[in-house]
């Protein structure tokens, strides 16, 4: 059986990345039985920080992506 081949480029939303490791570092520093309720928790949670802040943590760090990779001091 063969698989064609592919060449789909997928791209992960700005910011994205970023809130899913928050996650992964919030899991393994926890060590939740239930990981999808926690999952559910921990992003109720950052709901209501943003409603209540005002900082859309995923635009923050979409800001840091940006200054992480657009870092022009080494040319």
């Amino acid at each position: 059986m063969s698989i064609p081949f592919s060449n789909t480029n997928l791209r992960v939303p700005r910011g994205f990345g970023n809130i899913l490791e928050g996650l992964a570092r919030e899991v393994l520093r926890t060590q939740p039985k239930d990981i999808p309720t926690f999952a559910a928790q921990y992003f109720s949670a950052l709901l209501r920080e943003r409603e209540e802040s005002g900082l859309d943590p995923a635009e923050w760090g979409a800001k840091l992506e940006d200054r992480f990779y657009n870092n022009h001091a080494f040319k």
